[in-house]
């Protein structure tokens, strides 16, 4: 039996964790045996050897190990400040859609494809029974067929080229959304 892969939110976390809980090296010295790497021990001024590398290791392996805090609260830190500095790139180029699209330009989203990903969903399939009578059973070709004519469009290409048509997309998928918190 495989066991689910943790998100990489959650792998992320167990990093950061290890991460702060790792002990500093105290000490690095070497010998004719090699290099060994000492951390504070459980008696006060009692080192304790954690690592010996022989002569043999190479220097990039050896980095790698003297390092082994910093390197990755280091990555970690470049992920953090790459995902704030992504959110924030996102949430301009959606400002600027949207500026676009109340300026009379091309819609903001690809509606075309958020509307034939909602009616693969048995929720929107639902809702649009419920709201909009669909007769049921339904299917996503049934559900895509009745939203086209709620929406009076030839093709769900018009939701990304015509304004009014996506605008009257977005208040249907707004109703799904009160209808969905509704229930």
């Amino acid at each position: 039996m495989t066991n689910a892969r943790p998100s990489s939110k959650d792998r992320l976390e167990s990093y950061r964790a290890l991460v702060a809980a790792a002990v500093e090296v105290r000490d690095v010295f070497a010998d004719a045996d090699g290099m060994h790497l000492e951390i504070d021990g459980m008696d006060p001024g009692e080192p304790e050897r954690i690592c010996a590398l022989p002569h043999a290791c190479p220097t990039a392996n050896r980095e790698l190990i003297l390092h082994h805090i910093d390197i990755p609260a280091d990555l970690i830190a470049m992920l953090e400040r790459t995902g704030k500095h992504l959110q924030a790139a996102w949430a301009e180029n959606e400002r600027l859609r949207k500026e676009i699209e109340r300026a009379g330009g091309a819609p903001a989203k690809n509606y075309a494809a958020e509307c034939a990903m909602k009616c693969e969903e048995p929720a929107f399939q639902r809702f649009m029974a419920e709201r909009h009578d669909l007769k049921l059973p339904t299917d996503k070709d049934k559900t895509a067929t009745r939203v086209k004519f709620v929406l009076a469009l030839n093709s769900r290409k018009e939701l990304n080229e015509n304004a009014p048509a996506a605008a009257r997309w977005r208040r249907i998928v707004q109703d799904f959304d009160e209808w969905r918190r509704g229930r």
